[in-house]
């Protein structure tokens, strides 16, 4: 009779991940190897190509992990004992350590994100990513549905899908671009942190969210003195 493994399929895979999280900061997202990975998860390669069948699937799941983490913090924001508009730039005004799950999570989420990455990875990997983006989606598109049906949302279900495309594409497309902006920065060594700070209340960001935001027809409109009780809030729930 074979011996039984020294650990669960559950424990190998912690194992798995955590060495790849290691492995990474030790090296890149580029130049790892998966060689490297059982090496410091003390696994044999057969072990480790049981969960992982390349080094694409390792990507695709640790940035499973982070959209997950992503998720459990968007739960808290939304849960908050806010008005919905100021929720919607609550999520904004974040504090990023707060939702940064690795000191590489901007790169991955650029790389994973590519035509090229999902057609070189096992679909187990690709359908779990998807899911979780899903899920969030999903979270999202129902906060604004429970706006709309409460009477908070005036102009009913007309501006939903507006209101979720418009929010969020102003969100990703800015922070991009100052992440990269941080990155260059970084590389000229102007600035020391890994993580971006939080946005202050009256940075252009916060300032263009809440122009859009106030032009949909809310019961209540975002005023100045309310993104200041968001952020008051934020700081009192440990997010900012």
């Amino acid at each position: 009779m074979a011996p039984a493994p020294r650990f669960s399929p559950e424990e190998q895979e912690k194992l798995i991940i955590c060495a790849a999280i290691t492995t990474i900061e030790q090296s890149s997202l580029l130049d790892f190897s998966m060689s490297k990975i059982a090496k410091l998860a003390g696994l044999s390669m057969g072990s480790v190509y049981k969960f992982v069948q390349c080094k694409e699937d390792v990507l695709i799941a640790l940035a499973t992990s982070m959209y997950q983490e992503r998720q459990r913090v968007f739960k808290q924001v939304i849960s908050l004992p806010l008005t919905t508009p100021e929720r919607i730039i609550a999520n904004s005004l974040l504090d990023f350590s707060k939702v940064q799950m690795y000191n590489f999570d901007d790169q991955l989420e650029s790389i994973v994100n590519t035509r090229a990455m999902m057609n070189r990875c096992s679909p187990r990997w690709l359908d779990q990513m998807i899911a979780c983006g899903k899920v969030c989606e999903g979270m999202f598109q129902t906060f604004l549905q429970t706006a709309s049906d409460s009477g908070e949302l005036t102009s009913g279900n007309r501006d939903i899908a507006e209101i979720n495309s418009g929010t969020w594409s102003l969100a990703i497309g800015y922070f991009q671009t100052v992440r990269l902006h941080h990155c260059w920065q970084k590389e000229q060594d102007v600035c020391e942190d890994d993580c971006l700070p939080a946005l202050a209340p009256d940075s252009d960001h916060i300032r263009c969210l809440q122009r859009l935001i106030n032009t949909y027809d809310w019961q209540q409109k975002v005023s100045d003195e309310d993104i200041s009780k968001v952020c008051q809030c934020l700081v009192e729930k440990g997010l900012r």
